[in-house]
């Protein structure tokens, strides 16, 4: 099945999982979407950030820096005598696996991506505009959502973070989470993403899953 109206795929959260990431890739390209956007937390806590962090560059979508992206690009890694520099998906094992120029891409990755989409601004962060780790999320008021639109000048907002799909419309505009494609938080543990698309009425969410893509992935590995 192929989108017929212009579309955008949102991905995000994708913990270093590439079996996750490509299985997400490959739902996108059946269904015909070609461009796309990442709200961060590429890398850490899976065993793969090399491969992931390649399938990214090698699609060249915009892509903002994630709270674990930031972590490893900070470096400062364990000695390799300590535990944690051995253990997968660790700070200190991804910042080690990484080699210098996929960690000067991470660094560069931006905290906020800005685009126009059908008409629409459409802005991509991985949690608050102000701080990567402050999350939005099904809890956060509409007064608060209106106010993240007003002060980012958007119609669209796109995080991540929380590993929780959602939608919320408010009056002035549209939040999204495409939820997590490597750590799903959601009760079948299977990777999640999005699309928006363009349609007479306006800019619509939609939320995926790719189901019984891959064993189930508990996010309890530990960051540090």
């Amino acid at each position: 099945m192929s989108s017929h109206s212009p579309s955008l795929a949102l991905i995000g959260d994708i913990h270093a999982r590439a079996s996750a990431l490509t299985a997400v890739l490959a739902a996108i390209r059946t269904r015909g979407i070609t461009t796309g956007v990442c709200t961060g937390d590429i890398v850490m806590r899976g065993p793969a950030p090399g491969r992931c962090i390649a399938l990214l560059r090698a699609l060249g979508w915009p892509c903002v820096a994630g709270n674990t992206d930031r972590k490893v690009v900070a470096g400062n890694p364990r000695s390799p005598e300590h535990p944690a520099s051995s253990r997968v998906g660790s700070r200190s094992w991804s910042y080690r696996c990484i080699d210098a120029e996929d960690l000067a891409w991470l660094d560069s990755l931006p905290l906020v991506v800005r685009m126009s989409f059908g008409g629409a601004r459409v802005v991509v962060t991985h949690g608050h505009a102000d701080t990567v780790s402050v999350a939005i999320n099904a809890d956060t008021s509409n007064r608060d959502l209106e106010r993240q639109l007003r002060a980012l000048d958007a119609d669209v907002l796109v995080v991540g973070h929380t590993h929780e799909a959602m939608v919320r419309r408010v009056r002035n505009g549209l939040v999204v989470n495409p939820g997590a494609v490597g750590e799903s938080r959601q009760p079948d543990w299977q990777p999640h993403w999005a699309w928006l698309e363009t349609t007479p009425k306006g800019i619509r969410a939609h939320l995926e899953i790719v189901r019984n893509a891959l064993a189930p992935q508990r996010d309890d590995t530990p960051e540090d």
